[in-house]
C-alpha cells in the first residue's frame, strides 16, 4: 500500500531534491507548480526510496516517479496501487531520459505515445535576453514599436514597493512595486478578460501570491504611460533552468507581452547569474500559443509521453 498524503509547504525542499536528483528539466510536477495548482488537480504524494511518487487517483494518472537510484520498486508500487483500483497503470510525465531508464525494464508491458500538448518549450537565457540574429527580428522590431507608444519602466515585485530602487546586480537597477499592485494588476487583467475558463488559473495566482516569498517567486510589473500593462512571474525550476509560470498582459497592449518577456529575462539573468535555460512550459494545444511559443524558435522541446499498461 502506498501511504498517500496532501501536499503541504513543508514538502518543499525534498520534492526540489528528487527534482534536482532527476536531472530532468519538466516543470509539470516541480513542486510550485504542484503547490499552486493543488486545489485544482488534488495531486497526492508519497516516497519510495529515493524516488517522489505523485498520484491522482481520482483520475488514475500518476506522474513517472522523480528522482535518483532504480525506479523498479516504485513502478511496482506504482502498478499495485493501479490494480488494487481494478484499473491498468497510465503514467505521464515522461521524457526522453526518463524513457531510456524505463523502456529497458517495462517496454515490453506498456505503450509508449506522444503528449505534445504538454511538451516544455526551453529556451536559452541569452536568447530571451538579448533576441539576437535574423530569426528573432520581428521581436525586436515589437519592441521598438512598444517604446514608441510612451514612456516605460520594468519593475520587481517585492513584498513592499513605494518605488524604492532593489539592486540586482552592478549593472542593473530595478524599482520595485508590491505584490499588492501585482495582484490588482492581474485581478484587473481577469476582470477585462471576464472567461470563466480562467477560473483555476487565477486560483492558482491567488495562491502564488499568498506564498509568495516563501515558494521563492520573482516576478515584474511592465508599465507604460505610468500604467501597469503586463506582470510576470517564476520560481527556479533547479540549479540551471527557470521556470516562467504566468505571463499576462493587458489586450490591447501592442508588443506588451514581448517586451515583458525580454525584461523578465533580463532581471532574472542578473538576479540569478548561473541560470542557463528557461522553461515557458507547455502550450496545452492551443494554437495561438503554441504559435508565440514556437515563433521564439525553443533551444529545446521537451516532449512528453504517455506510458499505458497493455
Amino acid at each position: 500500500m502506498i501511504e498517500w498524503k496532501e501536499l503541504e509547504l513543508s514538502d518543499k525542499k525534498k520534492i526540489e531534491d528528487r527534482i534536482c536528483a532527476s536531472g530532468c528539466h519538466g516543470a509539470d510536477y516541480s513542486f510550485t507548480n504542484l503547490f499552486i495548482w493543488r486545489k485544482e488537480y488534488k495531486p497526492m504524494i508519497a516516497w519510495c526510496d529515493e524516488r517522489l511518487l505523485v498520484g491522482m487517483p481520482q483520475w488514475n494518472v500518476y506522474a513517472y516517479p522523480k528522482g535518483d537510484g532504480p525506479i523498479e520498486n516504485s513502478i511496482e508500487l506504482l502498478l499495485n496501487e493501479a490494480h488494487n483500483r481494478g484499473k491498468k497503470l497510465l503514467l505521464r510525465g515522461l521524457t526522453d531520459k526518463t524513457l531510456a531508464e524505463f523502456l529497458p525494464l517495462y517496454g515490453d508491458r506498456f505503450e509508449i505515445s506522444e503528449d505534445r500538448d504538454n511538451a516544455d518549450y526551453i529556451y536559452s537565457v541569452e536568447k530571451l535576453c538579448n533576441l539576437p540574429g535574423r530569426h528573432l527580428s520581428s521581436k525586436r522590431n515589437h519592441i521598438k514599436h512598444f517604446e514608441r507608444n510612451g514612456e516605460w519602466e520594468f519593475h520587481k515585485i517585492c513584498a513592499t514597493g513605494c518605488g524604492r530602487v532593489t539592486s540586482c546586480s552592478e549593472r542593473e537597477e530595478y524599482k520595485c512595486s508590491s505584490i499588492s499592485e501585482a495582484k490588482a494588476f492581474v485581478d484587473s487583467f481577469y476582470r477585462e478578460k471576464d472567461d470563466p475558463e480562467l477560473a483555476a488559473e487565477s486560483v492558482a495566482i491567488e495562491e502564488m501570491f499568498a506564498n509568495y516569498d516563501t515558494l521563492g517567486f520573482l516576478g515584474g510589473l511592465l508599465y507604460q504611460n505610468g500604467e501597469p500593462v503586463a506582470f510576470t512571474a517564476g520560481t527556479a525550476l533547479d540549479d540551471l533552468v527557470f521556470d516562467t509560470h504566468f505571463e499576462k498582459a493587458m489586450p490591447g497592449v501592442e508588443a506588451a507581452y514581448t517586451m515583458v518577456n525580454r525584461e523578465f529575462a533580463r532581471m532574472v539573468a542578473a538576479e540569478l547569474p548561473n541560470m542557463q535555460f528557461f522553461n515557458r512550459e507547455e502550450d496545452m494545444g492551443i494554437e495561438g500559443l503554441r504559435k508565440a511559443k514556437l515563433s521564439y524558435h525553443p533551444d529545446i522541446l521537451l516532449m512528453k509521453y504517455y506510458a499505458r499498461e497493455k
